[in-house]
């Protein structure tokens, strides 16, 4: 019974840590630590003992007041809010090669709500390749894949509002369209799904293109810094200066602790990701660039085909808005439009801000099936023109 007296005050102050700091904001995480601190000075009996849990329990509300305070400034996206519900929910199982990817032969219900409005309330369908169905697709040649994100599947909005459907329905004559999008995935996944031939079996006489969305959020996702990528495929510059694929980034970090820590350190301390914020942006920047025009080589030597880029990052001003709000990326998006690939503008097709609204759904940053209609158009006219 004394050893449990003696060990159940620092038993609970540990208690209390992991709980804070599992189902917390990190903020508040950290402020409760210095509560225990501040607590645990009663139970100490050395000054020194003392003043050191002070240090600590000052050091830690200043740390929590400075999160705090990031947080207050830090800005909200469109993809605030929603709350989506999907049946069934593993849809995109695990895959040792490329993370995960769609689930073939299944339906999905998606729906998403903000309060009391419904967002969309949407069918998936996954065809037995894995890809989505795309109404007005048909099984003769040529093929156009299309691949991306939640962008290329299109997240939101029914099979036949899909911008790959859209396209598929107006282009004359007819054609083999595959929507290969999976959401969340992004240009180191769609580099390793070309390297291992994962749409090799959907391709239906000549391939005539391969289409990818480029988007801002795409940046962070080839560092691995989103926090679904841990298992997702790693590429780095070799002494060669080309890129090679090196595993995950979970095997990288655990192999070299420096950058696991890095890692660590900007998902969990804002004023580490405002320290650092910079030099990653010219690293992601370089990786994306590269990435994409290795994209770009495998089309080719794989298909003998162009790679197309749906662009919806900044463009120089003008002729685009000189209002647009992420154009700290524009240094990246020059980058992409110096590799060669043909680009479609979609920040150019958008027009100013001031009129996105009706381009997104609110509270969750899909295009509508509005914003899909016009980039399908605009893939019809391109591809006209050729």
């Amino acid at each position: 019974m004394k050893v449990m007296r003696k060990l159940w005050p620092p038993l609970a102050a540990l208690a209390v840590t992991v709980v804070s700091l599992l189902v917390l904001p990190f903020a508040a995480a950290l402020a409760v630590m210095a509560m225990v601190c501040l607590v645990s000075i009663v139970r100490l009996k050395s000054a020194l003992g003392r003043n050191a849990a002070l240090i600590v329990a000052a050091f830690l509300f200043g740390l929590a007041g400075i999160e705090f305070g990031l947080y207050l400034l830090e800005p909200t996206g469109q993809e605030i809010g929603a709350v989506r519900t999907q049946t069934p929910p593993d849809w995109y199982p695990y895959d040792p090669v490329l993370q995960y990817k769609l689930k073939p032969n299944i339906t999905v219900k998606a729906r998403a709500t903000w309060g009391d409005q419904r967002l969309y309330d949407v069918t998936y369908t996954i065809d037995a390749q894995g890809a989505r169905v795309t109404p007005g697709s048909v099984d003769q040649a040529p093929t156009y894949i299309v691949m991306g994100d939640s962008y290329a599947f299109s997240e939101g909005v029914n099979d036949n509002e899909t911008a790959a459907s859209l396209f598929a329905q107006r282009l004359k004559p007819a054609a083999h369209v595959v929507n290969f999008g999976v959401p969340g995935w992004g240009a180191t996944h769609q580099v390793r799904a070309l390297e291992t031939g994962l749409f090799d079996k959907a391709v239906v006489g000549k391939v005539a293109a391969v289409i990818v969305w480029v988007t801002p959020p795409h940046l962070e996702r080839v560092t691995g810094d989103a926090s679904w990528l841990g298992n997702a495929p790693r590429y780095d510059f070799g002494s060669d200066g080309k890129l090679h694929y090196s595993g995950t980034f979970t095997e990288y970090r655990w192999s070299h602790p420096w950058a696991g820590l890095g890692y660590l350190a900007r998902t969990h301390f804002r004023f580490v990701r405002r320290l650092t914020n910079e030099a990653m942006e010219r690293e992601q920047a370089k990786l994306y660039v590269a990435l994409t025009a290795r994209l770009k080589e495998l089309v080719w030597e794989r298909y003998g085909a162009s790679l197309i880029l749906l662009s919806n990052g900044p463009e120089p001003s003008p002729p685009a808005s000189p209002d647009q709000p992420d154009l700290q990326y524009l240094p990246a998006f020059d980058g992409l439009r110096a590799i060669g690939a043909p680009v479609i503008s979609v920040r150019n097709l958008l027009g100013p801000p001031s009129t996105w609204g009706a381009y997104f759904i609110p509270h969750d940053g899909h295009p509508t099936p509005r914003m899909n209609g016009m980039v399908a158009d605009a893939l019809v006219k391109y591809f006209q023109t050729q």
